[in-house]
């Protein structure tokens, strides 16, 4: 960024903000990007912030909304001048493996120089950017014996290293050396590794002589030092992943040139899919390397053994936090639903903001505005996702458990501050009604919710989500942020024998379950049948359900 496009005139960076002129040193820039990186919460602000200064300090860029992370393949994209992705109303943009994809993979292989690598990058990188994850570092070799003669220099470092220095490398790291050694890619498209310890990010992983860092520092040298343009090219599609490497996806550039449209789409959902079941059920650990495909086989055997006795590794996760004996109060239901709401934020413009003051180095102080190393208080608006709830007015929801359900909402509202999405539902849906409850006395939350349709009937919970992932469908189309959904029911109700979830539908990942009814005498039999559709959940494949019933 401190690069100059125009060598006589040198890069400032400088804060306008209310008539005031501060100079933003590297060190300032350089601690603004760390909090970015490693704060668990988004700094919408900072986010901002940080891509302006990249954008106008680039040559090849365009103004986009992605985030400053991801900038690295808007670089490419934009160099290339090819259209940026986009799922917004009007402005749709995809790209596609077989008009996208293959022809550059065939065009990087004939011809291995720097501009059809950077075309390369551009065009896988605008495909696999519409997948709910951008947290890998991408790598491409030109073929398997490229990916054999680097395995051969790994195993040629390490045994140099051994021999040679006084620190040895533990056991723990050469058995995942070990397991890379034995990845093959002669017949496969790519090979997805997923870092231990969680990743680059981990203290351990951070070590010197850390499996990551050793695979990593291998693959630079051989990058940096080979003779054959393009054997190997690391192309990270998020910036932090060159830091923080979380997985590590490697192509094979020329089994992608051969391949099939439909080929590539099924090696892309192995990792979707891989990703997801390593987030819900922890495979991953610091004592085996885990690819993609050794995840998907856990995670297979793990639904064979539910079908048979329940007793996988990966189900019996999904089970171990058992139900509450006694109902849950009230103030302590609330305060589950609460932390679940303040779990996320989002970028979009919602119902659901509040205030946030943090310290930024990005606001000079306003004590000491000349002094760069103090930090100054940053206020803004920030932004949660919306709430949904599905109220269950079946036939089996006595007035007084509705009643009760409202009464929680309404102290629901005062605790959070903000408006609610209401859909009542049995085997019907009802019309959405919107709840200003934001900043409103009680008496007026509670006029409002009088005025709710009810529908009555049986239950059926397919048609809440259908509702669910219809308007996630809705949303992603017009780049608004996806919804927090709660579903206030006594869990009377049967899933279909053929129901299979996927695991990125809206209706799974985004969706959470209370009891509608704090009742001392029927609580015993609200928990008999909330076991029951856990375990019905789990056998469609939802094997995180457990994590998002808050009973």
């Amino acid at each position: 960024m401190y690069t100059p496009i125009n060598s006589n005139h040198p890069v400032v960076i400088e804060d306008n903000e209310n008539g005031q002129t501060h100079t933003i040193n590297k060190e300032t820039l350089y601690e603004g990007v760390m909090y970015l990186w490693t704060n668990d919460t988004l700094d919408v602000t900072l986010q901002d912030q940080i891509n302006e200064i990249y954008r106008q300090g680039i040559q090849y860029i365009t103004q986009n909304d992605w985030y400053f992370e991801e900038q690295l393949g808007i670089e490419a994209i934009t160099r290339m001048k090819l259209p940026v992705p986009s799922q917004k109303a009007g402005r749709i943009v995809k790209y596609s493996a077989s008009i996208d994809v293959i022809p550059t993979a065939k065009a990087f292989l004939a011809q291995p120089d720097a501009t059809n690598a950077i075309n390369w990058f551009a065009n896988i990188t605008a495909y696999t950017h519409s997948r709910p994850f951008n947290n890998y570092l991408l790598m491409t070799v030109q073929s398997s014996d490229v990916f054999n003669d680097i395995k051969q220099q790994l195993k040629a470092y390490v045994q140099s290293w051994q021999s040679q220095q006084a620190q040895t490398i533990s056991k723990e790291v050469n058995k995942l050396l070990a397991d890379f050694d034995k990845i093959d890619l002669t017949n496969d498209l790519s090979t997805c590794l997923f870092m231990p310890h969680g990743g680059g990010g981990s203290t351990q992983e951070q070590e010197a002589l850390s499996f990551t860092r050793i695979v990593l520092y291998v693959m630079s040298q051989y990058e940096k030092n080979t003779t054959n343009p393009g054997a190997l090219t690391i192309q990270p599609s998020n910036l932090q992943q060159v830091y923080f490497p979380e997985n590590i996806i490697i192509l094979n550039l020329e089994n992608y040139a051969h391949a099939k449209s439909a080929e590539i789409k099924k090696d892309w959902d192995t990792f979707e899919k891989a990703l997801n079941a390593k987030q819900t059920l922890n495979f991953v650990t610091n004592k085996k390397l885990m690819t993609a495909k050794t995840v998907n086989r856990n995670l297979n055997m793990g639904k064979k053994s539910s079908t048979a006795d329940s007793k996988g590794k990966g189900i019996s996760r999904a089970k171990v936090q058992p139900f509450s004996g006694q109902p849950i109060p009230a103030q302590q239901m609330l305060g589950m639903m609460k932390r679940v709401i303040e779990s996320q934020v989002t970028k979009q413009v919602t119902q659901n903001t509040y205030k946030s003051q943090t310290l930024s180095y990005m606001r000079p102080n306003r004590r000491k505005p000349d002094d760069v190393n103090l930090p100054g208080r940053l206020i803004k608006t920030m932004y949660r996702p919306d709430i949904h709830v599905y109220l269950d007015t079946s036939g089996s929801i006595s007035e007084s458990q509705y009643r009760d359900a409202v009464t929680n909402l309404i102290m629901l509202t005062k605790r959070i501050d903000c408006n609610l999405y209401i859909t009542s539902f049995s085997n019907f849906v009802s019309q959405t009604s919107l709840l200003k409850t934001k900043d409103r006395p009680t008496s007026q939350i509670y006029q409002q919710f009088l005025h709710i349709p009810k529908v009555t009937g049986g239950t059926d919970f397919k048609q809440v989500w259908r509702k669910i992932d219809m308007i996630e469908e809705f949303n992603q189309k017009n780049n608004y942020s996806h919804q927090i959904n709660f579903v206030i029911t006594d869990f009377g109700y049967s899933l279909s024998r053929g129901h299979r979830w996927d695991q990125c539908q809206a209706s799974v990942k985004n969706t959470y379950y209370v009891p509608m009814s704090m009742d001392p005498n029927g609580w015993k039999h609200l928990i008999r049948w909330a076991k029951e559709f856990r375990e019905q959940m789990i056998k469609a494949g939802d094997y995180g359900i457990r994590k998002r019933m808050l009973v």
